[in-house]
Order: C-alpha cells, then structure tokens, then sequence
C-alpha cells in the first residue's frame, strides 16, 4: 500500500505545469510551481496510506492515464502552433528571395520574424549558410529536433533541388509553403471530424462511474464493497485498468487517422 501511495505522489509530482505560467513568469513559477506540486502529491499519498492498494493502484493508473493525455494534447497543441510559425516562416522566406534577397539574408530574416523552435532552426540553418554547409542537411538536422520534422524534409528537398539543378529556390519554397498549408488544413478538418470519437470514448469511459452514483442512489452501497472487501477491490483495479486501456486505445486509433 505504500509504494503504491509512493507510485501515486511520484506521478503528481512529474505532471508537466501549466506552460502559460511559465512563459508569463518563469521566475516566481520556479519557486511556486515545485510547492504546489509537492502539496498536490501529498494530498494524494495522505488519503492513500488508508485505502486498501488496489483502490491506490487504481488511482495511480488513472492518474498516468489522464497525464499521458493530457502530455499527448499538449503536443498536439505544439505542433499546430509550430507548423502556423513555420507557414508564416516561409511566407517571410519567399517574400524576401522574390524581391531578389540572397538566400542567407532570406533565412536570416525569416528567423527573425518567427519565435520559438521554428526561429531558432532557422537561424541555425542560416548561421550554416554562412559557413558554406551543406544547407538541406542543416535544414534536416534541425527539423529532426522540431514536432513536424517531415515539413522541414520537404523544405530541405526543395533546396536540395535548387542548388543542384540551378531551378528558382522561390518558386520551390512557395510550392512547399502551399503543400504544407494543404496538409495542415487537411489535418485540421480530419481533427475536427474525430472530435465526435473523443467525445464518446470518454463518455464510454465515464459510465462506470455513472454506474457507481446510480448504486448508491437505490441503496446498494457500491463502494463499500468496492473499497472494503477483497473481491471489490480486485474489481475495482480491473475495471480502471480497462477504462486506461480503453482511453488509450482510442487515443490510438484517432492518432492513427492523422498519421
């Protein structure tokens, strides 16, 4: 039972923090953020130390659960916010190599007027430039470190295509820029369409708690013997750990319509 209050706390502890705070104050959230989780962890290792270990392991799955998702929705977030940084990237990049910019100062303003991972790629890229490297290759090793790696695979292409068939890098970049705009809206709509699945899976995935309220309300007790007797608790492990499996198959399977 304690190393399963142990196991619950540790996952508390480990729940990524609201990202806003960070960004807006990332001096006071260094000296708030910690305390905060460890009162949570603690609020939830306290009442555990008296419940029998299959409810705390039941806790503790659900708890994981919810934190994988809620990481895997974070990066979602992410990546949509990034392939909008990098379209406005791009709109900037071809901009300038129309009017007859050089290729490096092109990257170098285009890096400029991002933020974030897409703008430190690109100034990397462009500080490649300068160099004389191998700038598809740069442009690859840095969209490896990004959520979208394969829009920075087609932007190295299409460099890879100017510089060795002498063809205009404007013209192949705006190319790529409309291919990943298309991409990107394609993905929004099929986002918007699995909407629905989500929903039910967690309706589904909420019912058993539904269940457990209705008990109570005609009298049966439900959770005493949830919590109380041997058998209930083994039901109750077994039960969360098929909603964890059930939300995370789900999750699978809308993932799998993206990809």
């Amino acid at each position: 039972m304690t190393a399963a209050a142990l196991v619950l706390a540790l996952a508390v502890l480990t729940a990524p923090g609201p990202r806003r705070g960070w960004a807006c104050a990332p001096a006071t959230g260094a000296r708030v953020g910690v305390p905060m989780r460890a009162l949570a962890a603690l609020g939830c290792a306290v009442p555990a130390l008296w419940l029998p270990w299959p409810a705390v392991a039941a806790a503790a799955a659900l708890t994981i659960t919810l934190l994988v998702r809620r990481r895997r929705r974070r990066r979602a977030r992410d990546r949509t916010h990034e392939a909008e940084v990098l379209q406005g990237a791009l709109d900037v990049l071809v901009g300038e190599l129309r009017i007859g910019a050089h290729p490096v100062a092109a990257l170098t303003v285009a890096a400029r007027e991002s933020r974030g991972p897409v703008a430190e790629a690109l100034s990397a890229v462009a500080a490649r430039a300068r160099l004389g490297a191998d700038v598809a290759a740069g442009i690859r090793g840095e969209g490896a470190r990004t959520t979208s790696p394969g829009h920075w695979e087609r932007l190295a292409v299409c460099w890879q295509l100017a510089h060795t068939h002498g063809l205009a890098i404007a013209t192949l970049l705006a190319a790529a820029q409309r291919d990943i705009t298309e991409r990107e809206r394609f993905r929004g709509s099929v986002e918007a369409g699995m909407a629905g699945a989500r929903a039910t899976a967690v309706i589904l995935a909420g019912l058993p708690v539904l269940g457990v309220l209705l008990g109570h309300a005609i009298g049966a007790e439900p959770l005493r013997f949830l919590l109380s007797e041997p058998a209930g608790g083994w039901l109750l492990l077994l039960g969360a750990t098929l909603i964890c499996a059930g939300l995370l198959w789900s999750d699978h399977i809308t993932a799998g319509a993206l990809s």
